[in-house]
């Protein structure tokens, strides 16, 4: 990093914040000079969710998670420093929910940012077979709770003078993809929800937007909790490098890098967009063409 923090004096909430996108972005936003305050659910909390939820919607989130480990919040945060504080919680929850934002407030003095990460699904199975437990949970945590969380944002960001929100929607929000019935409709449900945060919020400097990745090497796709096991990382990364036209697999980082310009003040005209971080894939036509670019 070099010159001043793109976020030097910034307070952010990043929902989804202990592994994957959500995490990469709680780590950048620190290195730019953030106060964040993350939620997740905890290792002990992920268990648990079946007696809470019902069995058929707990296998949307991480069991197999332990308690110190890369995806531990309390740990992360011990790692991170005082710059980072780590708030178990179910986005689901609205008590929990508002419980994380009243921590930020207390915890750093006000709110500049909200990352709206949090999510689930991304492969349940055809719309004819998914049980609606699996719908409704999808929405719930992918849909409703970005809804609750630009609530509980709102008044947070006017108190001081503007703000950004930035939620992670899919590519899936774009494209027909099958198997992705309700994830894909929940995150084509943000992005309507985006333009219309940002054309209430705009009077107020307050700034809504969203990203499309693409595929990303993310716990959600290599260790999946709709998986019995995961995959090997690097299995996954030549899977997607083959899969986008830039052969290249995505990370984290590159989200993430995404949501800290659309976070700062380098992006204070924009609002109400789309940002799809894909290696190009939305953007093809067909990818039987590529091998016809030999002949070109």
């Amino acid at each position: 990093m070099t010159g001043k923090p793109r976020l030097q004096g910034k307070v952010a909430l990043v929902t989804g914040g202990a592994s994957g996108i959500g995490l990469a972005t709680v780590e950048r936003f620190v290195e730019e000079g953030a106060s964040v305050l993350f939620c997740d659910l905890d290792p002990a909390q992920g268990r648990a969710l079946g007696s809470e939820i019902g069995a058929v919607a707990a296998t949307l989130h991480h069991s197999r998670r332990e308690a110190g480990g890369p995806n531990d919040g309390h740990a992360i945060a011990e790692r991170l420093g005082k710059a980072a504080s780590f708030f178990p919680c179910d986005v689901t929850d609205p008590a929990s929910l508002a419980g994380a934002f009243a921590a930020a407030g207390e915890r750093f003095g006000g709110l500049d940012i909200l990352v709206n990460n949090a999510g689930v699904g991304g492969g349940e199975i055809s719309i004819e077979k998914c049980e609606e437990a699996l719908f409704d949970r999808t929405i719930a945590v992918n849909l409703k709770a970005v809804w609750r969380c630009m609530k509980l944002a709102f008044p947070m960001l006017r108190a001081r003078g503007g703000g950004a929100i930035v939620t992670t929607s899919s590519i899936s929000a774009l494209l027909g993809m099958p198997g992705q019935g309700a994830y894909g409709a929940s995150k084509a449900g943000v992005l309507q929800l985006t333009r219309v945060a940002a054309m209430e919020g705009a009077r107020d400097l307050i700034r809504a937007n969203a990203v499309c990745p693409g595929g990303i090497v993310t716990p959600i796709i290599y260790d999946s909790p709709l998986m019995k096991s995961g995959f090997g990382i690097e299995a996954v990364e030549q899977s997607l490098a083959s899969t986008q036209p830039l052969p290249l697999a995505g990370q984290p980082e590159d989200i993430a890098n995404a949501i800290l310009w659309l976070a700062s003040d380098e992006s204070r005209f924009v609002t109400g967009q789309t940002v799809s971080v894909d290696g190009g894939l939305t953007a093809e036509f067909d990818s039987r063409h590529r091998k016809s670019l030999d002949n070109l």
